[in-house]
Order: C-alpha cells, then sequence, then structure tokens
C-alpha cells in the first residue's frame, strides 16, 4: 500500500534576518470585515453615492468614487454636494455647513505616562453659512441648497500643513486624527435645533520639492564638493563599565574614523530607495575596517509621537519600515572599506512624515549602526541617526493627476488605516 510521505521543511538560517511585520496589511492581503457602515447614518446605493438622510434633511456628497467607505478627498480638496429638505422645516434662523479636524488622545488607566483620561484638541473649524433669516425673523426651509467647503492647507492658527485621517497606537495610548462634514439647522425659540454629521476622510498627497539624486557620486572620490550631498563623521559611543577610564580608552590608536554619506535634500518619496555611502578608515588596524565593514546595520525606523499631560509628555513608539542592502563593497586599499546602501522609503503610497505642534507627529529616521567585533574589549559603537521626510507620491507626479480628473485631486489612498471601520463595528 502506498503511504504518502510528510512534506519536508527545510531549516531556516540563523543568520537570515526576521521578517518585517506592519500594523497595515500590504496591497497583497486582505481584512475580513462585515458591510457595516461606521455611522448610523448609511448611505444610499453604497459605494456609489455617498447620501444621508435626517428628519428633515437630505444630505448628497459628490466626491469622485475612489473604492473606500467613506468621502475620501485629497489635498486642498473642496467638500461639495446637495442639501434637499425632505419635508418643510418652520421657524428657521440659519442654514450652515462646516469641516472640523478634531485629535482625541485617550490615555487608559494601565499608562504609565500620562493621567488616565481623554484630551479633545479642536485643529480646524471652517463654517459657511447657506441661508441668514434677517434679525429677529425666521423663515420656512424647503428646496435644494448647493454647498462647497475647501480643506485649507495649514492647521487653524499654525503653520503645520494639515494632517491626514489617522490613527497612532501607542501602549495604553491611542490618538486618533479624524474630520466630520456637518449640516446645522438653527431654529428660532426652543424649537429643536437639528444636525446631520458624518465622517469623511482626508487623505492628502505630498511630493519632493527636488527631484531625487540619480547618480550618487562614489566614495572612494573622496570629493564632497557636491552640494547634493552631505558627509558627517559618525561619533563612537562608549560603553559604561565601572573602573574604566573614558580618557584612556580614546586613546586607542586603533580607533577608526567613519563618515557617513547621503543626499543633502533628506525627502524621499515612499517606496523610493535611498542611497547612502559610508567610509570606514583605520589605517593602525587595517583588518579592523573589514571586521566592522561586516557589523554595519542600516535601517529606516518609523517614529510616532504624541504629546501627553499637557504637553508635558511624550509618548514614542517606534516601528522598523526596511532594512538596507549593501551592494557594493571596496576594501581594494589597505585599512579603508567603502560601502554602498540602500534602504527602501517603506511600501509605495503608504508613508508620509507630518506633526501638527504639541500634539501628534509621525517622524522618520535613518539609523545607523556598527557593532565591534566579539573579540575587542572597550572598543566603542558608531551609532547615528538622520532624520528624513518622506512624502506619499513621487516628485513631478502631481501635472499629470491634476490633469487626468480635471484639477480634482487625488486622495493618498495609501494612508487609509483599515483599523478604522474594524473599530466601528465593535
Amino acid at each position: 500500500m502506498d503511504v504518502d510521505l510528510p512534506p519536508s521543511y527545510a531549516l531556516t538560517s540563523s543568520t537570515s534576518a526576521a521578517p518585517l511585520y506592519s500594523e497595515r496589511p500590504s496591497t497583497t492581503e486582505r481584512v475580513l470585515q462585515t458591510e457595516r457602515h461606521p455611522t448610523g447614518l448609511a448611505p444610499a446605493a453604497q459605494g456609489l453615492k455617498h447620501l444621508y438622510k435626517s428628519d428633515h434633511l437630505e444630505v448628497r456628497l459628490h466626491p469622485p468614487h475612489w473604492g473606500l467607505t467613506l468621502p475620501a478627498y485629497g489635498l486642498g480638496a473642496t467638500v461639495d454636494g446637495l442639501i434637499t429638505f425632505r419635508k418643510s422645516c418652520s421657524h428657521v434662523t440659519e442654514l450652515s455647513v462646516s469641516l472640523q479636524g478634531v485629535i482625541n488622545t485617550s490615555a487608559s488607566q494601565h499608562a504609565t505616562v500620562a493621567v488616565p483620561g481623554v484630551s479633545r484638541n479642536v485643529f480646524l473649524k471652517k463654517k459657511v453659512v447657506l441661508f441668514a433669516a434677517p434679525q429677529g425673523q425666521s423663515a420656512t426651509m424647503k428646496g435644494e441648497f448647493p454647498f462647497a467647503l475647501q480643506f485649507p492647507h495649514y492647521v487653524d492658527g499654525g503653520c503645520d500643513p494639515l494632517p491626514p485621517s489617522y490613527t497612532v497606537y501607542q501602549p495604553g495610548i491611542t490618538t486618533e486624527i479624524f474630520y466630520t462634514f456637518r449640516v446645522d439647522i438653527t431654529r428660532k425659540g426652543l424649537r429643536r435645533h437639528e444636525k446631520l454629521a458624518t465622517p469623511i476622510l482626508y487623505l492628502p498627497k505630498s511630493r519632493p520639492s527636488l527631484p531625487p539624486v540619480e547618480d550618487m557620486p562614489w566614495a572612494r572620490t573622496d570629493s564632497w564638493a557636491d552640494a547634493r550631498m552631505r558627509t558627517v563623521d559618525v561619533s563612537p559611543t562608549w560603553p559604561t563599565r565601572p573602573g574604566r577610564s573614558d580618557a584612556s580608552a580614546q586613546q586607542r590608536e586603533d580607533i577608526p574614523t567613519i563618515t557617513f554619506t547621503m543626499p543633502s535634500t533628506r525627502c524621499f518619496a515612499s517606496g523610493e530607495m535611498i542611497p547612502v555611502s559610508m567610509k570606514i578608515h583605520c589605517p593602525r588596524s587595517p583588518a579592523l575596517a573589514k571586521l566592522l565593514s561586516h557589523n554595519a546595520h542600516l535601517s529606516l525606523v518609523k517614529r510616532q509621537k504624541t504629546w501627553i499631560s499637557l504637553g508635558a509628555q511624550i509618548s514614542i513608539r517606534e516601528s522598523l519600515l526596511s532594512r538596507a542592502d549593501l551592494y557594493l563593497a571596496d576594501e581594494s586599499q589597505e585599512g579603508t572599506a567603502y560601502l554602498r546602501l540602500e534602504v527602501q522609503a517603506g511600501e509605495a503610497g503608504r508613508e508620509c512624515s507630518w506633526r501638527v505642534k504639541d500634539c501628534v507627529a509621525v517622524e522618520h529616521v535613518i539609523r545607523l549602526v556598527i557593532l565591534p567585533p566579539d573579540h575587542l574589549k572597550d572598543f566603542p559603537t558608531f551609532k547615528h541617526e538622520v532624520p528624513v521626510t518622506l512624502t506619499t507620491d513621487q516628485y513631478g507626479s502631481l501635472q499629470n493627476e491634476m490633469l487626468a480628473l480635471g484639477g480634482v485631486p487625488f486622495p493618498a489612498l495609501g494612508l487609509n488605516d483599515v483599523h478604522r471601520y474594524l473599530r466601528a463595528q465593535r
């Protein structure tokens, strides 16, 4: 009788890097969820029209269909649509529409960095009055009222660009940035005022102001007159050990000099490859340069910050986006190693650096760590961090997108957070 043998499994090498995990699914992954709208106002003709109803009103938003559950808008886009009175509404003194952007930060009782509670920061409040009755009078409203509100580019009263709809998860702390479109009917006297509010997504695209560097100079030329490049010295960090003198350790003759070179713009589109050059020079110990080149680790780190306790403390969460690949090295000169590395700026269209002052920020840094060989004692570790700015799209792509939809800005769909819908179903 034939017996099927079990499948064979290959052992994983101990030197292989652990896979990277992301808090959001990639384009090849799916999130299973039931069909439910996150608000109590379910739109008619789901996916085709954003139609919302209340007692007296019917509000139809007119954004292009992007395949998302909520209406989505790009950089500086206009929220437009039509308000229709389903039945006559008497004693109306004002009809208005408004956009509101809010940052909600909640700290649980298990958070050790903040007092438990919820803080609310309104960073955008824009209102347009569609109808206003004369002073002391009111009117009976019926018919249709078109409206249009444009997203500003900056936070109210500040110089920070308007942040995207976003959620930041940290141990014990959750920060959510959300936008709401609202219609208000103000009525005279003690009559019930009516409002209709629905969440919308603001997903602004961003692009570098300068084109990317196509031909990075080879480090061995030692010529850094190119204004497109910036070179810095990497400083050593000495281990703290009792009874050791820092002064004597720093006088060691085998301490190398390490330089780090990358494009001076420090602004890259997400998904691009960021080129980096390094030079390790150690003439007193030629073999050490080669050993250190194998111990060099370069990575791109995403840093999410939340200001809590009325701005007195900062909660920080870091996640690894990518590691660099060494694709060219030159050790032909004794005592000197030249390295070329590339690190990917996250997944295309999904990363963006932004901040709201003293409230929340998403930052990106390139981190270099060069560990000493195991056999060397009292030898420093070399560490260096370079803050970089990531954008959702590549340089020069704005004109083609604007032409495609006749001037309507595309939203950055990669910034959409699927957890937003899963939370609404709990």
